[in-house]
């Protein structure tokens, strides 16, 4: 920790684009720590409260791509501000939700804003620090992203507790607003502008196609190992609690392996900027099966244990292939951040829902295998454009 603080203390845009991504994601966990008052109070099924679920991983994937290719064309930080400011807003409303309709509203409000601020977030790295580190940098940024994300179900319930529903958004909004204030004294400007900064459909196309085309073995990594860690977060709680485990007990487990995962992207990234991103992609997925299959094969705080160790290879890979990418295709840094993190991390969501059908069909013990071997499911194929890469 000693280490991050100097670290933050010399480079101040990189510590006020970490404080931006602990704020924006923050109120990651609004929706699944607030979804059964929304169910009890809306009187909804279980498979409309998964639509609203659901809402959000489509908005990622639709807008990312997009809210990166904008803010590659300007100088300013507008999505860092803009981005945590409609996150929050959205996040807090949801308990106030009046009908299903609002509910889906505000969820889009909150995905909204958290899918215009990742890929700046991520680009923006790139921008401020030097590329020869940009795996270790990210790492840092991605720590503050994973404590606001182990934090969040904590920070929804004492704003609930403190402010009840009704001036919870007031509340709610005013982290955002300091930390939009700071950025905009700290990085007035990220980046120099663009000499066409003028968005059009055809261009766009012509930018997220071409940097797609460069990336598209890293942007598969990054899809399985996502849909990899959602599905563990998803179905690992179901399995504990048909084991006859409490709420309470998949909080406090869910909690022990993001603080985990909280540490080893720092150690990802370092490792990646001394060997190399691509060594670095493969050990690790190719490590994590050996974890994760004998955990959704055993019990108790063996199978904890593995999942830990598991979840640790995968989460040491977010800076990794951000910076892996980002190398590949230095002049569209946030459209190349909004594949590898936003729109993979929308798809890994979206995939839960026929995953689940396979739950259905063959149970949980056999879905949790198969999720545990999803990392393997991309190697061919990065194996085979390594030396191209």
């Amino acid at each position: 920790m000693k280490i991050i603080k100097n670290i933050l203390k010399k480079h101040s845009k990189l510590t006020v684009l970490t404080l931006t991504h602990f704020v924006n994601d923050v109120y990651g966990s609004f929706l699944p720590t607030f979804v059964p008052l929304i169910v009890e109070r809306l009187g909804i099924t279980y498979g409309q409260a998964g639509l609203i679920s659901s809402l959000s991983g489509l908005i990622h994937m639709v807008v990312q791509p997009m809210a990166g290719y904008i803010s590659d064309l300007f100088s300013r930080p507008y999505a860092l501000m803009a981005g945590p400011l409609m996150t929050a807003l959205g996040a807090s409303l949801l308990p106030a939700s009046p009908t299903y309709g609002m509910a889906l509203l505000f969820t889009g409000l909150w995905g909204f804003g958290s899918a215009v601020y990742h890929p700046s977030g991520h680009g923006g790295v790139g921008y401020v620090e030097d590329p020869s580190r940009l795996a270790f940098f990210l790492a840092i940024f991605a720590v503050g992203g994973i404590f606001g994300s182990t934090v969040s179900p904590l920070y929804a319930i004492a704003l609930y507790r403190l402010f009840g529903y009704t001036l919870m958004p007031l509340a709610a909004l005013v982290p955002a607003l300091l930390v939009g204030y700071l950025t905009w004294r700290v990085i007035p400007v990220i980046k120099e502008k663009s000499p066409d900064a003028r968005p059009s459909p055809g261009d766009f196309a012509k930018t997220l196609w071409g940097t797609f085309r460069i990336v598209y073995p890293v942007w598969a990594v990054a899809v399985c190992r996502d849909t990899a860690v959602n599905g563990i977060r998803f179905f690992l709680p179901l399995l504990i609690v048909a084991r006859g485990g409490t709420i309470v007990n998949v909080g406090t487990i869910l909690f022990t392996i993001n603080i985990i995962g909280a540490v080893s992207p720092m150690l990802g990234g370092r490792i990646s900027d001394a060997i190399g991103h691509k060594k670095v992609i493969v050990f690790s997925m190719a490590a994590a099966p050996f974890f994760l299959v004998p955990a959704a094969l055993t019990t108790g705080a063996v199978s904890i244990a593995l999942y830990m160790a598991g979840n640790t290879f995968l989460q040491a890979l977010l800076p990794v292939t951000g910076a892996a990418a980002q190398e590949m295709a230095p002049r569209s840094r946030n459209v190349v951040a909004s594949l590898v993190t936003g729109f993979s991390f929308g798809l890994g969501s979206l995939l839960i829902a026929p995953i689940g059908l396979f739950a259905d069909i063959f149970g949980l013990v056999a879905t949790l295998v198969f999720i545990a071997l999803i990392p393997l499911f991309p190697m061919p194929l990065y194996l085979r454009k390594w030396e191209s890469m």
